[in-house]
């Protein structure tokens, strides 16, 4: 009776395709869906920075708004206007601000003006909310890539492992041949 058996020489072909096949899969899709995933990961980091910097922002205005009060407050005290050069300053300072007008510190003034701080503040804050929601947006699809990244390694790591038990029939085919 005849058995029927595959030639040696195709086991072992089979194995060095699926080692190159893994290897190319390695090389080209893992490789570049891990760049990928460090591309979105630097993208995090950035917002991180800019949410830090915005809320440094955020706060600068509140403490431009202390001093505001704190120098309205000590020109009505005192009875006398601020003087020149301060009162540039602090045109200086809140000239950035959207919608603010100065036209010198004075309590009836000061509704505008801190109108003006609470729409800045408003404005940075949804820009904050952006960019935490971009994150959220950004920190899924990492997930996702990791994910099919690790399936890809699976895969690979699979047809490497079956490649190899291919290459290795040939030397178990010699054996069997020997012993007979």
């Amino acid at each position: 009776m005849r058995r029927w058996s595959v030639p040696t020489w195709i086991l072992v072909a089979t194995g060095l395709l699926l080692n190159i096949v893994s290897a190319l899969m390695t090389n080209f899709y893992i490789d570049g869906a891990t760049v990928d995933a460090n591309q979105l990961i630097q993208q995090q980091n950035n917002n991180e920075k800019l949410i830090s910097l915005t809320w440094q922002q955020i706060e600068g205005i509140e403490r431009k708004r202390e001093l505001v009060l704190n120098l309205v407050s000590l020109s009505e005290l005192s009875g006398a206007p601020l003087p020149a050069p301060v009162q540039q300053e602090i045109q200086d300072q809140l000239a950035p601000l959207h919608n603010a007008t100065f036209a010198g510190l004075a309590t009836d003034k000061l509704t505008g003006l801190m109108a003006a701080f609470n729409t800045e503040q408003e404005l940075l804050r949804e820009k904050i909310n952006q960019l935490f929601i971009d994150n959220l947006s950004l920190a899924d699809k990492h997930t996702r890539l990791m994910a099919h990244i690790s399936g890809l390694r699976n895969l690979a790591l699979f047809l490497q492992i079956i490649g190899l038990a291919l290459i290795l029939a040939r030397d178990l085919s010699r054996r069997q041949d020997l012993s007979r």
